[in-house]
């Protein structure tokens, strides 16, 4: 418990410092300069930083499915290490098609949303 409060107090500490730092570079910040255009609108890069998300997520739940697998192929009539692996899987394949929906929904509020 005392480990937890010390990353807890670890990570305040750094966000403090950090709002601390862009709050000194703030006056700077007006003299951007107006005329630079960027090559993506700001709907297209949240729609690309979920995408990615989506995509990791998916990655890590097909490795976690197949390590459920693994831990039953490899289980040697150990009947813990079977129910334990079936529950990796169920757990996995739920996982799957949360990310799955969470997906499309969100596309398809974006789309509606900015059209």
């Amino acid at each position: 418990m005392k480990s937890l409060k010390k990353i807890v107090y670890t990570w305040v500490g750094l966000t403090l410092l950090l709002a601390n730092k862009v709050n000194a570079i703030e006056p700077w910040l007006d003299r951007v300069d107006p005329g630079i255009v960027t090559p993506w609108a700001a709907d297209e890069v949240v729609q690309r930083w979920i995408s990615n998300a989506m995509i990791f997520l998916s990655v890590v739940a097909v490795i976690y499915w197949l390590w459920g697998w693994f831990n039953i192929l490899t289980a040697w009539q150990d009947e813990e290490k079977v129910k334990n692996g079936k529950k990796i899987i169920i757990n996995s394949l739920i996982w799957i098609v949360v990310i799955f929906l969470v997906g499309t929904i969100v596309n398809f509020l974006i789309t509606k949303i900015l059209i």
